[in-house]
């Protein structure tokens, strides 16, 4: 019982070392959560719905405070009073009596200073009516823009799992080709073993032992090469999912045989329901907002408001308030408008030109897509039938070899026969599942 507690223990550890198990669906559930440039597009639709908040505010009053206080330095306003006031004849001049009362009191000016300091507040709200339907106008366009926003995550997110799922398959062809390697390396084991013993029975000569070295260089060297690329695919795999890269990264066991799904046969592709259409008709949609935005800044604007205010001037506290309307008509205004108006019938005749272009190329792509997938699909039959060619050759070869009926070279080359086989099989089979990722997503 012990025995099989410690078994336990250490299956484990050994997991818990070898961390988690990376499966398809989980590399794509990560990079939904994750991934840089599907939040950064998430990101978008919050700046489009905050702008869209912002455009509703203008259906509201404008409210706005202010206020203001001064002190000068000199008074703004001063009156020389003796220069004002002439004396008639028999009387005491006003600057007489300004003279004999500074001599009692030196302070005593002839000036009258108004104006040496003062405050004054108010509060006002402006409620829009009419502004040529730019508000209205507005709001909806702030709709079409979270629209896109949203149609742009759709993009972003089918791209990106499309290049997660490549990028997860070819790290999983990577190592079914180091698991090809290591049975190639097995294959040179026996090849050699075998010579080594014919050449003991004096049956062969040295170079068979020499090209038998040669063929496992040459095999090392592959498995180097291969090795790299496994790191570089593997990072780069973490760095699609947002997954900290840790050295070895475990994937479910690539498929021994692929499954391959029936293609049906198409004459026509519909591209109306990707989201790039649709983009392109709420492009459209935008460019003639905007115009109509542009023509309500010629017409007239028309609303109301109240305002209320508090001052204190010449040391006089004031309450006062009041309620306007005001109509304000541009006059100059469609000179610069109408040339704006012909900017944007420009702008949305080449949106119009675009869409057209897109829209041919869209299905130019999509049917690329189909005829990548068909190729695709004949490649995996036929090179799965070469790899049963090449592991039936490789076999009666090692057999006649073993039989002295066949030379080293001949068996040699059977052998890298096989590994070409089995790794254009493989090959073989990731390109067909991104093929057919692709050609679902382009025609959802």
């Amino acid at each position: 019982m012990k025995k099989y507690i410690i078994s336990i223990l250490l299956l484990v550890s050994v997991l818990a070392v070898r961390g988690e198990v990376l499966t398809l669906d989980s590399c794509l559930s990560y990079a939904r959560q994750r991934n840089c440039t599907i939040q950064s597009a998430l990101l978008d639709v919050q700046i489009a719905q905050q702008v869209k908040k912002q455009v509703f505010t203008k259906y509201f009053p404008q409210v706005s405070l202010t206020a203001f206080g001064f002190y000068a330095i000199d008074p703004l306003v001063r009156i020389y009073i003796p220069g004002l006031m002439p004396t008639e004849e028999g009387e005491q001049s006003l600057e007489e009596i300004f003279d004999a009362l500074r001599e009692e009191d030196p302070n005593i000016s002839p000036n009258m200073d108004l104006l040496k300091w003062g405050a004054t507040a108010g509060a006002s709200a402006v409620q829009p009516i009419f502004f040529g339907g730019r508000i209205v106008n507005g709001n909806k366009l702030a709709k079409v823009g979270i629209a896109a926003a949203e149609k742009q995550v759709e993009i972003s997110e089918r791209d990106v799992l499309q290049e997660v799922e490549d990028t997860y398959w070819l790290v999983a062809g990577l190592y079914e080709k180091r698991a090809t390697v290591a049975e190639v390396t097995a294959l040179l084991d026996t090849i050699e073993h075998v010579a080594q013993v014919a050449f003991d029975n004096g049956l062969v000569t040295q170079n068979d032992l020499l090209k038998v070295q040669l063929k496992r260089n040459e095999i090392d060297t592959k498995a180097v090469q291969l090795e790299n690329g496994i790191s570089l695919a593997s990072k780069l795999l973490c760095q699609l999912t947002g997954v900290e890269y840790k050295g070895e990264l475990e994937l479910e066991p690539f498929p021994e045989q692929e499954e391959v799904e029936a293609v049906i046969l198409m004459d026509t592709f519909i591209v109306s329901g990707r989201p790039e259409a649709e983009l392109l008709e709420m492009n459209i949609k935008a460019e003639q907002l905007r115009k109509k935005i542009t023509i309500g800044e010629a017409l007239p604007q028309i609303g109301v408001g109240v305002q209320g205010g508090y001052s204190n001037f010449f040391e006089r506290h004031r309450w006062n308030g009041f309620a306007f309307a005001f109509v304000r008509i541009p006059l100059t205004q469609w000179w610069e408008t109408g040339h704006k108006i012909k900017e944007h019938n420009l702008r949305i005749e080449k949106a119009r030109m675009m869409q057209t272009d897109l829209m041919g190329k869209m299905t130019l792509q999509n049917e690329q897509a189909y005829d990548q997938l068909t190729e695709a699909l004949r490649l995996v039959m036929q090179h799965e039938s070469a790899l049963k060619m090449a592991q039936d050759n490789y076999r009666i070869s090692l057999m006649n070899y073993q039989s002295g009926l066949s030379t080293m070279s001949e068996l040699l080359e059977s052998q890298a026969l096989l590994l070409q086989a089995e790794n254009a099989y493989t090959d073989a089979r990731i390109s067909f599942r991104g093929a057919q990722r692709k050609f679902n997503n382009l025609n959802k």
